[in-house]
């Protein structure tokens, strides 16, 4: 058989990430605190970097401000201005007095769960991504032992992969429940690692899951034929649950008072909405001009060379960072413009009046991709004159049938409501609470009606009945 060489071209499509690309999607998926003490590095590290003499780095300045606020009755948390680059104002005389006192009042002996779970974390042998997860997990964790978000919405494709090898180790710490969705799937852990398990685990789950409030009514034959075992069997089964704790985090300190920051706020002034940006807690970022002139004064020796060079590579990543940082701040923004629009009803009326928006539709809306949206809306705050929540929670799937559609967020309100309104003697159930959102025309099964109590941390009604 002959060789011969040949030659063939052959087109394909590939796109390479720069590094200035990486760096717009990290600085864009990174809460305020967070992008605040990646500055406070930048700064630190980088001489071509400056800024005003008059701000200061701080995770207190927004709970500072807040403060100040409310014991003023003035409203200046946020700029009055939406553009970028305007002014950043300085705290008065009074703010490092304050931020000393604030520091000295964080200070708790006590352990907090937090902290005994992280102690615990550096006993395992873990390589530094698999640790730099295990940190991101334990301080996503309440003061109950539950997450507080989803893993998965706020950790990278990268950092995910290590997810469930650390869930593993998490679950195995002290107090055993910790790390999971809800009290439900506490008491499973629980019960899995006190060694229940084939079908007495089984059982065990259909008890929790969807039994409990028969149990609370004294229905333990219905409830002993739902699971398919005898009432002696459910009695031993009940007393056994009975042993564990729905909330292991319980028995620790809370710990010190954590103030979240919000990015921007929308509020109803003289019955509009107002739109700003919390330009207060980034600082207008510039340019050495001491540090780039250095570069002209040096001579053509090859140490000068090596000296202009990192002054060249210095004031490219200074520059390539406020830029980003103007990127990430246009486009939330440009959502928050869209949300402000979209969600109209909500900023003037109340949660309630969420209506269904996706992503993939803001996307579409500000020209963008839609993983870009949920890295700009992840771990984001908005200030508004219902509280402040997560960005992400404007962003909801319809529920109920055609033509009669609402958000989750608006059905979970109304759900909210309808408890807080009950005035009876005996709890509503689920099933009772479906049927109500039937009369008001949302259909909502019972199913997803217990799903959506769960998520707003509402217990069911066997526990409500006990209050």
């Amino acid at each position: 058989m002959e060789l011969s060489p040949n030659l063939s071209l052959s087109q394909k499509q590939q796109l390479k990430l720069s590094p200035q690309l990486l760096q717009s999607f990290e600085l864009m998926a990174l809460p305020l605190a967070e992008l605040q003490q990646k500055i406070k590095s930048e700064i630190e590290s980088n001489p071509a970097l400056e800024l005003p003499s008059s701000w200061e780095v701080s995770y207190e300045r927004f709970a500072q401000q807040k403060q100040k606020k409310e014991s003023s009755g003035s409203d200046d948390t946020y700029s009055d201005s939406s553009s970028y680059g305007s002014d950043y104002g300085g705290y008065d005389n009074e703010a490092s007095d304050r931020q000393q006192m604030f520091m000295e009042n964080a200070l708790s002996e006590e352990e907090t769960l937090q902290e005994h779970l992280l102690s615990q974390l550096g006993c395992e042998s873990l390589t530094d991504e698999e640790y730099t997860v295990g940190e991101i997990l334990i301080t996503n964790i309440d003061s109950n032992g539950f997450f507080i978000e989803d893993p998965s919405d706020f950790l990278t494709s990268a950092q995910a992969v290590h997810l469930q090898k650390l869930l593993k180790i998490i679950h195995q710490f002290e107090p055993a429940g910790v790390g999971v969705k809800d009290w439900r799937q506490s008491l499973i852990l629980q019960a899995t690692l006190k060694g229940l398990k084939d079908a007495d685990m089984e059982h065990f789950k259909a008890l929790v899951n969807d039994n409990l409030e028969l149990m609370r009514a004294n229905k333990q034959s219905q409830v002993a034929k739902n699971l398919g075992i005898d009432e002696e069997e459910l009695d031993a089964l009940y007393s056994f649950l009975k042993t564990l704790t729905p909330f292991p985090g319980q028995g620790f300190a809370s710990g010190p008072q954590q103030f979240v920051i919000p990015d921007l706020s929308i509020k109803a002034e003289d019955g509009e909405l107002v739109l700003s940006m919390n330009n207060s807690s980034l600082p207008d970022l510039r340019v050495n001009t001491e540090f780039e002139s250095l570069a002209e004064d040096l001579g053509n020796t090859d140490e000068a060379k090596k000296a202009q060079q990192y002054i060249q590579n210095q004031l490219k990543s200074a520059n390539s960072l406020i830029f980003q940082i103007q990127v990430r701040n246009q486009t939330l923004y440009r959502l928050a413009q869209v949300l402000l629009t979209w969600q109209q009803d909500f900023f003037l009326f109340g949660p309630q009046y969420i209506k269904p928006l996706t992503q993939k539709e803001v996307a579409a809306q500000i020209g963008v991709h839609e993983t870009t949206v949920s890295r700009i809306s992840t771990a984001k705050w908005i200030d508004t004159d219902w509280g402040i929540i997560p960005v992400k929670k404007l962003f909801s799937n319809a529920v109920g049938e055609e033509g009669a559609e609402l958000s989750k967020q608006a059905a979970k309100e109304t759900i909210r409501q309808i408890l807080e309104e009950h005035q009876g003697e005996k709890a509503l159930s689920d099933q009772k609470i479906s049927d109500i959102l039937k009369e008001r025309g949302i259909s909502v099964a019972r199913r997803t009606v217990a799903k959506y109590r769960n998520e707003l941390n509402i217990d069911p009604s066997f526990i409500r009945g006990t209050n």
